[in-house]
């Protein structure tokens, strides 16, 4: 059964976590990063992530993915994630850079099963398409920018001030006050803002960690109780404010929380950065937001009705199955409350 200290990997919604850092991390670094800055630029000295400068890019129009694209999942990357645990695995010919996972965004890794990512399925900011790839390479880039790993970031700054366990920001899972015997989805391994455990594809063929020190796995693995995920839906829903702090920007929230505009003025999707808009359900406000996990991972936030609901779980339906039970959830919930 599960109660208030169950604790879980609430999966893709960390994404919006670490939307979350990302918006703290562009305004203090306005000066040196924007939403329209380039993540490679045309040489080392002007990338965002000059690591990837180690061997030749495997698509000429992986330079022109901004950060904009990487957060809003246009950057053209592929879906399969082949890193989270070990398989056959060879270099593409031409590779001489370090064996570790933003080079592997870039295309330069092959396994057995999993299609090749050397090519985008689109040039940057013309579709859709969901990935974690380009999320990798944004915390990248906040690392070289910030000097931070991204749980230390935002740990000191938003989830230490809203009272979530020291643990998060070490990735000590199995030392978190709330652990008893309910953990599900749970490891003692490294975890959000950091690579897998070893073995894992995040990792050289040899098993050894990166060369530069640094890999994160941002786009899952953030685990808290049904609670905190609940106290970061709120925080959420008040546009970043806790109390009486403005703990993350305002605008930033109101900007991630729309869709995505292209170039010419249209939307390629119901997402914005690292959050889905949900604002085509019937029966439901248009101004519904929601971070999506796997597994029912979700929270839902509708300003218009001062409502967050956060769900737990860890059975994944098909995706229609999804979405009408997500749909459905709401529904029933808006429908219960009371008039006015």
């Amino acid at each position: 059964p599960w109660n208030a200290f169950t604790c879980n990997d609430i999966k893709s919604s960390t994404k919006s976590v670490f939307g979350t850092a990302v918006g703290l991390f562009l305004e203090e670094f306005a000066a040196e990063v924007s939403l329209e800055s380039f993540l490679v630029g045309n040489s080392p000295a002007g990338s965002l992530i000059p690591q990837i400068w180690s061997q030749p890019l495997t698509d000429p129009r992986k330079r022109q993915i901004k950060l904009k694209h990487a957060l809003a999942m246009t950057a053209g990357h592929t879906t399969p994630e082949p890193w989270l645990a070990p398989s056959s695995r060879h270099h593409l010919p031409g590779y001489r850079g370090a064996f570790q996972l933003y080079e592997y965004c870039f295309g330069w890794w092959k396994f057995a099963g999993i299609p090749d990512q050397h090519q985008l399925l689109f040039a940057p900011g013309t579709d859709f398409n969901y990935s974690n790839y380009g999320l990798e390479l944004v915390a990248l880039a906040m690392r070289n920018i910030s000097g931070e790993e991204v749980g230390p970031y935002l740990y000191d700054r938003v989830l230490k001030p809203m009272g979530l366990p020291l643990e998060l920001r070490r990735n000590a899972y199995q030392l978190m006050p709330y652990q008893d015997e309910n953990e599900w989805n749970f490891g003692v391994e490294p975890g959000w803002g950091r690579g897998g455990s070893l073995g894992c594809n995040a990792y050289g063929a040899d098993g050894s960690a990166s060369p530069y020190g640094y890999n994160s796995i941002v786009g899952s693995t953030f685990r808290c109780t049904a609670r905190d995920f609940a106290r970061l839906g709120y925080l959420w829903l008040r546009g970043g404010r806790w109390g009486n702090r403005q703990l993350v920007p305002a605008g930033w929230l109101r900007q991630a929380t729309r869709r995505f505009v292209r170039d010419d003025g249209s939307s390629p999707a119901n997402y914005g950065y690292t959050f889905w808009v949900q604002d085509q359900w019937a029966d439901v406000p248009a101004d519904t937001f929601m971070s999506r996990g796997h597994n029912l991972n979700d929270c839902y936030i509708i300003p218009s009705l001062d409502l967050v609901v956060a769900r737990q779980g860890n059975s994944n339906p098909n995706r229609p199955e999804r979405d009408r039970f997500s749909h459905q959830l709401i529904r029933q919930i808006i429908a219960a409350l009371p008039a006015g």
